[in-house]
């Protein structure tokens, strides 16, 4: 593909800019700590959408059993400060 830029012929090859190649995401992880092999790393990653999908529903039962522990303290909080009172 050919533009044009100021009267001067520009060649476009891409929208995208490729720069030098880095380290992979398996080189990254094995920097890290990660010691399974690239085969290992490769079904790690592509089980990852599964794994959120549950620990985002495990959340949702934390946040519930938290808000019902927090409201059971509160509750107790009143209980004593009403046998404080009495006494």
């Amino acid at each position: 593909m050919k533009g044009m830029y100021l009267k001067e012929p520009l060649n476009i090859l891409s929208c995208a800019v490729q720069g030098r190649p880095g380290r992979s995401a398996y080189e990254a992880a094995t920097d890290g700590g990660y010691t399974g092999t690239p085969d290992e790393f490769a079904a790690l990653l592509a089980a990852l959408p599964d794994t959120l999908q549950r620990l985002s529903g495990y959340n949702g039962r934390v946040d519930a059993i938290l808000e019902y522990m927090g409201n059971q303290i509160a509750d107790l909080q009143e209980r004593v400060d009403a046998l404080e009172c009495q006494q």
